[in-house]
């Protein structure tokens, strides 16, 4: 049995890793004084802070636009704005695309595996693709909806809760969650003391604190929701 959990255990370690496994891309401006702006396959976006990063996108091709904004015409996007890259970009599963636009309207682009030893490999990103053809609201770093699913599946062939219970912590420790995913989690076991312990282990990790009164759903009892109210305020 103990080598059976050490395999179990070892496949959920490959599997923590594969959330940060999805291609990103990132497009980010030297300029300080014109507004970016950038389309992705269609979707359009506004830069915070001149950079975005976009993950979990698919490999092979995506056609890429960058904008800057003409002074005076606002922020919309069409015709006014002047188009300094427009063009088609490779993303590989498991590399990191860089687009950079330099202060002179020059577009630099690098590319580089995402190594988990390097420090920006824990980069928060702005949107991933959540596997349903939308993004995630920003939320970013986030388990996708496809390796979600793998996972709860994996979970569910632990027989023993003990044994389950070390397993979620260690993913938790290695994704964060939304208000909903941690709400599934907690529905994998059947001990009221184990779904608190859930609910408690990953409010630090979930995206969406302010939906979080959700995982009460998932709890039976009122002292566990108490419990649980008394954890989220000294959290705070």
């Amino acid at each position: 049995m103990k080598k059976i959990f050490t395999l179990f255990f070892a496949s959920l370690f490959s599997l923590s890793l594969l959330a940060f496994e999805g291609s990103r891309l990132s497009i980010s401006s030297l300029a300080t004084s014109a507004e970016m702006k950038i389309e992705v396959d269609g979707r359009k976006f506004t830069m915070k802070n001149n950079s975005i990063t976009l993950s979990y996108l698919a490999e092979g091709y995506h056609q890429v636009k960058i904008f800057r904004e003409k002074k005076g015409k606002g922020l919309a996007f069409g015709r006014n704005d002047v188009v300094v890259y427009s063009n088609s970009v490779f993303l590989k599963r498991g590399f990191h695309l860089d687009i950079t636009v330099n202060r002179f309207g020059k577009v630099l682009i690098d590319e580089r595996r995402i190594d988990r030893d390097d420090d920006w490999y824990q980069d928060e990103d702005d949107y991933y693709d959540n596997g349903n053809g939308g993004w995630n609201d920003g939320y970013g770093n986030v388990m996708n909806g496809r390796e979600f699913e793998v996972l709860k599946e994996s979970l569910r062939k632990e027989w023993f809760e003990a044994n389950r219970l070390i397993s979620v912590r260690f993913i938790i420790d290695k994704n964060n969650f939304t208000t909903q995913q941690v709400k599934e989690l907690m529905l994998l076991f059947t001990f009221e003391k184990n779904r608190l312990e859930i609910a408690r282990y990953a409010y630090s990790k979930t995206v969406d604190k302010k939906n979080y009164y959700l995982v009460n759903e998932a709890l039976t009892f009122s002292s566990s929701k108490d419990e649980l109210a008394r954890f989220i305020r000294n959290s705070k």
